[in-house]
């Protein structure tokens, strides 16, 4: 009982060690295929940030939010979850807003199963999956290609 409780805790005293370690940038600037977005921190709740392209023009959102929590937060050995999402909203020919959104999502037990290099081995295959053959993949994929 001893050794779970030094377990727990060493898996806490990491994660928090984390966390203060490699906290993301508040305004982040990120670069796509036909322009570059900057996102400025706007709200910190819990594990919970938005932070908002502050370079939108009239009309237009686009909001980065990062969340971390637990798959179920009622069970402590659900595993943790991670999230990054981006939205961006801009109004159609009818001037009703309109939503894309795109997200990753990051699900691993609370255990030393799976190592650090197993999960960046495991992000480096799903950015070759998305990017590889020069976005055919994705295009592929977006097409609704199986």
């Amino acid at each position: 009982m001893v050794a779970t409780l030094i377990d727990l805790l060493v898996t806490q005293f990491k994660s928090l060690y984390r966390r203060l370690t490699y906290m993301i940038a508040t305004a982040l600037s990120l670069v796509g295929s036909t322009t570059t977005k900057v996102y400025s921190l706007t709200s910190i709740v819990d594990s919970k940030s938005i932070r908002k392209d502050s370079t939108a023009a009239a009309g237009l959102s686009n909001v980065l939010t990062v969340n971390h929590g637990k798959r179920n937060p009622k069970d402590p050995q659900s595993p943790d979850r991670r999230l990054v999402r981006l939205d961006w909203t801009k109004p159609n020919l009818a001037s009703v807003p309109e939503t894309l959104s795109m997200q990753f999502v990051l699900e691993q037990a609370p255990t030393t199963t799976f190592t650090d290099t197993d999960v960046e081995d495991m992000k480096n295959q799903l950015i070759n999956f998305l990017a590889g053959s020069s976005g055919a993949t994705f295009n592929q994929f977006q097409a609704g290609e199986p």
